[in-house]
C-alpha cells in the first residue's frame, strides 16, 4: 500500500507543485509587462513554493531522520508559501475583474482548480516524514 501511495505522490508532485504551480509563476513573470511588479514578486514566490514542496516530496523517499526534518520543513513551508500566494493572486485577479474571454468565469477559479491540489502531494510527503522520524525515534531507543 505504501509504494501506491508514493507512487501517487511522486506522480502528483510532477503535476502540482512542479508543473501547474511553477508553470504559474513563470507565465506571470513572463507577462510582468502586463500585471506589474507586484503580480511579477507573486509568480517568483509560487516558483519556490513549487520547489520547496517537490522538494520535500523527494526528500522524504529517503529514511535518513535529518532528510526527513528537511523534507518535512520544505513540504510545510511551501505548502504555506504557495497557498499564500494563491490567495494574493485570486485577491488581485478578482479586484481587478480578470476573467476568461470566452466563458467569463473568473481567473481566479482557474488558478485555484489548478493550484490547490498541491496540498494533495504535500499532505502525503509530511506524512511520510513524520512516519520516517518516529521510525527512527523508536528504532534509536
Amino acid at each position: 500500500m505504501k509504494k501506491i501511495i508514493r507512487i501517487i505522490m511522486i506522480i502528483s508532485t510532477l503535476i502540482y507543485p512542479i508543473f501547474m504551480t511553477c508553470f504559474a509563476g513563470i507565465g506571470l513573470i513572463y507577462n510582468k509587462s502586463s500585471y506589474g511588479e507586484k503580480i511579477e514578486i507573486t509568480g517568483i514566490f509560487l516558483i519556490i513554493s513549487g520547489i520547496l514542496m517537490a522538494s520535500g516530496a523527494f526528500l522524504c523517499l529517503f529514511r535518513k531522520k535529518s532528510v526527513n526534518i528537511i523534507s518535512l520543513l520544505c513540504s510545510v513551508i511551501g505548502l504555506i508559501l504557495c497557498l499564500s500566494m494563491l490567495y494574493l493572486l485570486c485577491s488581485h485577479a478578482d479586484s481587478a475583474g480578470w476573467c476568461d474571454n470566452y466563458t467569463m468565469n473568473p481567473v481566479s477559479d482557474m488558478y485555484r482548480k489548478r493550484i490547490l491540489p498541491v496540498i494533495i502531494p504535500s499532505l502525503i510527503s509530511t506524512g511520510f516524514s513524520i512516519s520516517h522520524i518516529k521510525q527512527n525515534r523508536t528504532s534509536a531507543k
